[in-house]
């Protein structure tokens, strides 16, 4: 009698990495020949469609880490935590600009070639 095989359950840290990082899901749309760069293309284009979930979700992101920034300084009078929280903030926006150029730019052409 053969053992039905359960799936691997994924760790916490996996899924919310899944759950916050949209790049894994696009293809490079640079290599292989022409028709498959046309393919990987329009593979992104259906994807965009996701994009502005995630841009939510960074946007999100980042007022929580300005707001604790701004609850470390003022309240708790913590320079560095404020600076830490600020910092990662800024890299929650970074983010979120990068995932709003390439959702326009996605929306905005709509072959590459």
């Amino acid at each position: 009698m053969d053992k039905i095989r359960q799936p691997a359950r994924e760790t916490f840290l996996h899924v919310l990495y899944r759950f916050l990082w949209p790049f894994s899901h696009f293809r490079d749309a640079t290599c292989g020949s022409r028709l498959e760069q046309s393919q990987n293309y329009r593979h992104n284009r259906r994807m965009g469609l996701h994009l502005p979930g995630f841009m939510v979700k960074w946007a999100i992101l980042t007022l929580f880490f300005f707001a604790l920034g701004i609850l470390c300084e003022e309240a708790l009078e913590g320079r560095l935590p404020a600076v830490c929280c600020y910092l990662t903030g800024t890299c929650s926006l970074t983010v979120l600009v990068q995932l709003a150029v390439a959702w326009l730019w996605l929306r905005h052409f709509p072959e590459r070639h």
